[in-house]
C-alpha cells in the first residue's frame, strides 16, 4: 500500500546502506519516485536471513528496502553525474559506514562537501555517523556501534551477565531512516525559497532521540526520581505462561484493580491497593502475578487482562504476527516478491486513510509550508507530544489541547526539574512538549471553543482513544465541514477491528510486535527493554505523515489517518516477518549481538564498562587481530569470513580476554584507527558528557520561566554548516511557552 502525499517528488538515493535506504523507503511508500544506486558490496545486502533468489541468495532486510524503487547501477562517475544532473528534487546520500565504489573518493568531509555544493539543486540529506562537523565528522559506525555511541546499547541487558544487547535486527539505522525521511520533507520545505538546501543528520543523534531521550533528559533537567516503567511498581514486566511470556505494565492504581480482578480477587492483592504499596514490594508482586500467569496459555492472560482495561500484551514471534487478526483486520499486510516463484508477507504503511481516500481531486489539492502550518494537538504521554514538538521546531504553529479535568499523565506527574513538585516542572512534560502553546479549558463544558479550535486549524493531531476522540469530533474518522482539515488519530492498534479498543503502553506493543520475541541472549532468552522505543519511533513516524502531506509537491487534500503504533513496530521487523512467511528456518537468523556479515560483532567487558566491535571482511579482521597481538585470535579458523562465522561464538570468548585488559575509549580509538568500527557503550550520563554531542550542541538550551535556563535532547539534523535547530520551552498551562 502506499499513500500519494509526496506524488511528483522525485528522489535519488546513494550509499546503500539501512539508514538511507530505509529513508528512502518510506518516502516512497508516501508517494515519491525514487531511484536507488545499488551496491552489492553493501553490508546489509548479504545479512541474515537470506533467501534463494535467482540462484544466489539475497537478505531479505534488503529486498524490502529496495521495494517500490527503481534500481540502478551506475559503471562509472560519468553515469553517476549524468543522475545526478537528471531531473531530482532530493539527494540523500548514507555515509554511515563509510564511502564505497562510486564514492569512495568523498572518504574525507571537505572533498564530500565539494560534491554537494556542486551537484545540489533542491534539497540534500547527508546521514553520517557523527554528522559533518566536529572531531568526528569522518568517523563511520555499524549498526552496533551506532547503538554504542547513542546510548541504545546501554539500556538493554542479558540480566544473567549484564552484557549490553542490542535491539533486535537493525533498529538504530531504520530509526535513523525514519529520522532522514522527516529531515527530507523539512528540506524540501526549506528550499522553496530557492536556495539549495543541504541537511546534516547524525545515525548517533538520531538513535539517541528515540532511544534514552527520557533517562539523558533527566539528568540534564536534574531530576531526583529514577525513570522508566518501573518507577511505578509492579507488575511492569516479563511474566510467564505456559507457552511464553505475557507483558504486563499496570502503572496506575485502576489498572492493578483490572489485574486484581482479572485474577479473581484474591485476598493478598489488598496489600498493594496503591501505587506506594506496589513500588515498596515489587518482587512480592511480580512473583504473586507470575504464579497467575503461569498457570494460562499467553493468549488466554493477554485477553482475560485486557477485557478488564489492563494494558497487557503476550510476547509474539514473527511466525505468530502473520496470523494476527487486527493486522489482517486493517489490511496491514502486503506481498514483496522474493524470486520468481515466491512471494513474502510483510507489513506496509503503518497508517491508513480513512476519510478524504487516497486518491484525492487535483481541484482540491493545495500546496502548504511546515513553516507556519497549523497544528492542534491532542494528546497525552508521548508518542503525539513529540510529534507536536518536533513539528514545532520545524516551524508549524502547534497548540497543545489541554482538558483540565485530564491533565496529560506527563504534566501531573514527576520525575521534577530540579526535583520540585509542580505542574510546570515535570521533566517528561518538558521533554515532549517543547516549541508550542496550551490551549486549557474544559473541553466538556465548552464545546463551542473546542469547535472554534478545529475551525480554525490545518492538522488536528490526537492519540485520546476511539471512544474519545469521537465524542469530541477530534478523530480522523469524525465528519467535519473543514474540507483542507487532515485529521491525524494514533492509537496503539488502531481506531477499528478486535484489538483496537485494547491498552497499551509502548511495553506492551515492542512485546506484541517481535521486538520482545528477537531481542534476547545467546541463549534466545528474552531481555528486558526498559525504554519508550515505541513510542519515540511512532512520533517521528507521525511527524514524517503530517510534513510529507504539507510538503508534496502537487499539494494535498483534507483526510483522516489512521494510524497504529503496532503496524510500525512490526514492519521495522519486515525481514524476519519476510522469512516466517516462506518458511525459513528460524535458527538461521542472528541473536544476541550477532549481525552478519559482521564478524566479530559482538560487546565485551573492559576494564572499565564495555565496548562495541565490528569487523567486516578478512582485511579488516587482518589488521584488527594484528593490533590485538592474542595468539589465538591468530588461528587459522579466524582468518576466512566463512571460519569467524562458524566458529563466532569462540571468537567472541577469545576476544574477551584481550578487550577486559583495556579500558574502552582507549581500546577504541586504537581500533578505529586501523579501520574498524569500535566504540564504548556509553550510558546517560556519559552521553551528557560527550566531546561530539557537546561540540555539535545537542543539546539545546531552553529558558522558561518558571526553572530557567536549561538544556534538553535537540533535533537530530540541521542545515549543514550552521547551529543546531531552536527549541522553546514547553508551554505553561493555558498558556504559551
Amino acid at each position: 500500500m502506499k499513500a500519494d502525499f509526496l506524488e511528483g517528488l522525485r528522489v535519488v538515493e546513494l550509499g546503500d546502506g539501512v539508514a538511507g535506504s530505509s529513508a528512502a523507503g518510506i518516502l516512497s511508500a508516501l508517494g515519491a519516485d525514487v531511484t536507488v544506486v545499488v551496491d552489492p558490496s553493501s553490508p546489509h545486502r548479504r545479512g541474515r536471513p537470506r533467501a534463494a533468489t535467482g540462484g544466489k541468495e539475497s537478505s531479505l532486510l534488503a529486498i524490502c528496502l529496495d521495494r517500490g524503487k527503481k534500481r540502478v547501477a551506475p559503471v562509472g562517475a560519468e553515469a553517476l553525474s549524468t543522475l545526478l544532473e537528471s531531473d531530482f528534487d532530493l539527494v540523500i546520500v548514507d555515509r554511515v559506514l563509510g564511502v564505497r565504489g562510486l564514492l569512495a573518493s568523498l572518504a574525507r568531509v571537505e572533498d564530500y562537501v565539494a560534491f554537494v555544493n556542486r551537484y545540489n539543486r533542491c534539497a540534500w540529506v547527508t546521514v553520517s555517523a557523527f554528522g559533518l562537523s566536529h572531531g568526528r565528522a569522518n568517523d563511520v559506525a555499524t549498526e552496533l556501534t551506532v547503538a554504542a555511541a547513542g546510548g541504545m546499547l546501554a539500556s538493554v541487558r542479558d540480566e544473567h551477565t549484564g552484557q549490553p544487547l542490542k535491539l533486535g535486527g537493525q533498529q538504530s539505522l531504520l530509526n535513523t531512516g525514519q529520522a532522514a525521511a522527516l529531515a527530507a520533507c523539512h528540506g524540501i520545505d526549506l528550499a522553496r525559497a530557492g536556495v539549495p538546501m543541504h541537511l546534516d543528520l547524525s545515525a548517533v543523534e538520531a538513535t539517541l532521540a528515540m532511544g534514552p531521550v527520557l533517562e539523558v533528559g533527566g539528568l540534564l533537567l536534574e531530576t531526583e526520581a529514577v525513570g522508566g516503567a518501573k518507577r511505578y511498581g509492579a507488575p511492569a514486566s516479563f511474566y510467564p505462561c505456559s507457552d511464553g511470556l505475557v507483558r504486563i505494565s499496570a502503572m496506575e492504581d485502576h489498572q492493578w484493580q483490572g489485574v486484581v480482578a482479572a485474577m479473581g480477587s484474591p485476598p493478598w492483592a489488598t496489600h498493594f491497593a496503591t501505587v506506594e504499596a506496589r513500588i515498596k514490594a515489587p518482587d512480592d508482586v511480580d512473583k504473586r502475578v507470575g504464579s497467575w500467569t503461569s498457570t494460562r496459555t499467553k493468549r488466554e492472560a493477554e485477553t482475560l487482562l485486557q477485557a478488564r482495561g489492563v494494558p497487557a500484551t503476550a510476547v509474539y514471534s514473527p511466525a505468530e504476527i502473520l496470523d494476527s487478526p487486527q493486522l489482517a483486520h486493517r489490511n496491514a499486510f502486503e506481498s514483496v516478491r522474493v524470486d520468481g516463484e515466491r512471494e513474502a508477507q510483510v507489513v506496509g504503511i503503518p497508517f491508513g486513510i480513512v476519510q478524504g481516500g487516497n486518491k484525492q481531486r487535483n481541484d482540491l489539492r493545495r500546496r502548504r509550508s511546515l513553516r507556519g502550518l497549523r497544528v492542534l494537538e491532542a494528546s497525552r504521554v508521548l508518542a503525539v507530544p513529540l510529534a507536536g514538538a518536533i513539528l514545532g521546531v520545524l516551524g508549524a504553529e502547534v497548540t497543545k489541547l489541554e482538558d483540565l479535568p485530564r491533565l496529560d499523565m506527563y504534566r501531573r506527574r514527576g520525575p521534577y526539574i530540579g526535583g520540585e513538585a509542580g505542574t510546570e516542572r515535570s521533566a517528561y512534560f518538558a521533554l515532549m512538549n517543547h516549541s508550542k502553546g496550551s490551549a486549557a479549558f474544559d473541553v466538556d463544558s465548552d464545546r463551542p471553543r473546542l469547535g472554534a479550535l478545529i475551525e480554525s486549524v490545518d492538522v488536528v493531531l490526537e492519540n485520546l482513544g476511539p471512544k474519545r476522540a469521537a465524542t469530541l469530533g477530534l478523530a480522523a474518522t469524525a465528519p467535519s465541514a473543514h474540507p483542507d482539515l487532515l485529521a491525524v488519530s494514533s492509537s496503539g492498534f488502531g481506531q477499528d477491528g478486535p484489538h483496537a479498543d485494547y491498552r497499551a503502553y509502548a511495553y506492551n506493543l515492542q512485546a506484541s510486535g517481535a521486538l520482545g520475541y528477537l531481542t534476547r541472549n545467546r541463549d534466545g532468552e528474552s531481555a528486558e527493554i526498559d525504554i519508550a522505543w515505541a513510542d519515540l519511533i511512532s512520533a517521528y513516524a507521525l511527524a514524517t505523515i503530517i510534513a510529507a502531506w504539507a510538503v508534496g509537491p502537487k499539494g494535498n487534500a483534507g483526510a483522516g489517518i489512521d494510524f497504529s503504533m503496532t503496524d510500525l513496530v512490526v514492519s521495522h521487523f519486515n525481514e524476519y516477518l519476510a522469512a516466517a512467511s516462506i518458511g525459513d528456518d528460524e535458527d538461521a537468523v542472528d541473536r544476541a549481538n550477532e549481525l552478519t556479515p559482521f564478524a566479530p560483532n559482538g560487546v565485551y567487558p573492559t576494564a572499565d564498562g564495555w565496548i562495541a566491535i565490528s569487523v567486516d571482511g578478512d582485511e579488516d579482521y587482518a589488521r584488527f587481530a594484528s593490533l590485538l597481538e592474542h595468539g589465538p585470535l591468530l588461528t587459522a579458523d579466524y582468518a576466512t569470513t566463512a571460519g569467524r562465522d562458524r566458529y563466532r561464538q569462540a571468537l567472541d570468548d577469545d576476544l574477551a580476554e584481550v578487550t577486559h585488559r583495556h579500558r574502552a575509549s582507549v581500546l577504541a580509538a586504537s581500533l578505529r584507527s586501523v579501520g574498524v568500527a569500535a566504540e564504548p557503550v556509553l550510558d546517560a550520563a556519559a552521553l551528557i558528557e560527550d566531546p561530539q554531542l557537546e561540540a555539535r550542541g545537542f543539546f539545546v538550551p531552553v529558558e522558561h520561566t518558571e526553572w530557567g535556563l536549561r538544556r534538553i535532547v535537540g533535533i537530530p539534523w540541521r542545515p549543514f554548516g550552521e547551529s543546531p535547530l531552536t527549541l522553546r520551552p514547553p508551554p505553561r498551562l493555558g498558556g504559551e511557552e
